[in-house]
């Protein structure tokens, strides 16, 4: 581990369980190991496995008695000491919020990838009066939640505030994936990008999670954002959102449409341009200004949503 700060590592014993926590300054692990996580903002977050090995990337992890081989910045294989069969490193989870909910407003958690860390600054504003709302995971430079796979790896941890380890527990809940699971590419690569093949069956397994951990919560899904430059991407990004739309039916859970409310203002992809910023929603739409990008997104679909669930 690298940094300045220190794990402690406590042992917690009852009549039933016998569990490892490992708490340190920023993180606690209610289930496995403190690891290095550099684009969570706290730079730290949850390896699954007990006593885990951490990797110098910085990003992976392996099981105890196993040795990492970085190949790039995201790819590790743990190749076990005793000989035995090698494994494909695991995307460390990213913390959770830990950001305090209000006690007199409406607390909403928003979980999902970078646009979605994108437009929660917006949503947040313009609900301050109403609402708290925060962005799971802590994350503000990289892609939010990912990929199904690492959702589907990762939303206790999500639930979880990393300071303390307790399971928050938000009014709404808005929740989104599909960019990670095929628009930018078919190539896994474990906390970074999944297949479309897999996307069904992985979001149905995150929808009836959340549920079963958050029955106090409402629940709300965005359909993902376009791909504005390419057709061929958005393409894959309609195909998930058809998908999700079914399962979200299915279990009763309302949607909103950003990919929708986006080409309805420019035009359907491929487009150079959108909100007469060049290459907005490709896929990202930063620094827009007031009613443009994701400030757009924020006032005319998400907050309308989120609102109808009060």
């Amino acid at each position: 581990f690298v940094g300045t700060v220190v794990l402690k590592m406590a042992l917690l014993v009852s009549v039933a369980v016998l569990a490892t926590t490992f708490i340190s300054e920023q993180q606690v692990c209610n289930v496995g190991s403190v690891c290095n996580a550099k684009f969570a903002e706290n730079q730290l977050g949850c390896c699954p496995y007990e006593n885990a090995v951490c990797c110098p990337n910085k990003q992976t992890c392996c099981p105890q008695g196993s040795v990492c081989h970085d190949s790039g910045p995201y790819n590790t294989t743990c190749v076990p000491t005793n000989g035995g069969t090698n494994t494909t490193g695991l995307s460390v989870c990213k913390s959770g919020a830990s950001g305090n909910f209000s006690s007199t407003l409406k607390n909403i958690l928003i979980i999902g990838d970078s646009v979605s860390i994108g437009y929660t600054p917006n949503v947040a504003q313009h609900m301050a009066d109403v609402a708290t709302v925060l962005h799971s995971p802590e994350d503000t430079r990289d892609g939010g939640a990912e990929e199904t796979a690492y959702g589907m790896q990762c939303l206790d941890y999500f639930l979880r505030q990393p300071q303390n380890g307790e399971m928050v527990k938000p009014d709404i809940i808005m929740f989104n994936w599909g960019l990670h699971d095929g628009p930018l590419g078919n190539t896994t690569i474990p906390g970074q990008n999944g297949s479309p093949s897999v996307y069904a069956e992985q979001l149905e397994n995150i929808t009836v999670s959340l549920k079963a951990k958050q029955p106090q919560a409402k629940f709300l899904f965005a359909l993902t954002s376009p791909y504005m430059c390419s057709a061929q991407n958005d393409g894959c990004v309609e195909n998930l959102n058809n998908q999700a739309k079914a399962i979200m039916d299915a279990h009763n859970i309302p949607t909103i449409n950003l990919h929708d409310a986006i080409v309805g203002k420019c035009g359907p992809p491929p487009q150079p341009t959108c909100f007469g910023i060049h290459n907005c929603f490709c896929p990202h739409c930063p620094n827009a200004g007031p009613n443009k990008g994701y400030d757009f997104l924020a006032q005319n679909v998400i907050v309308p949503g989120l609102k109808s669930l009060f």
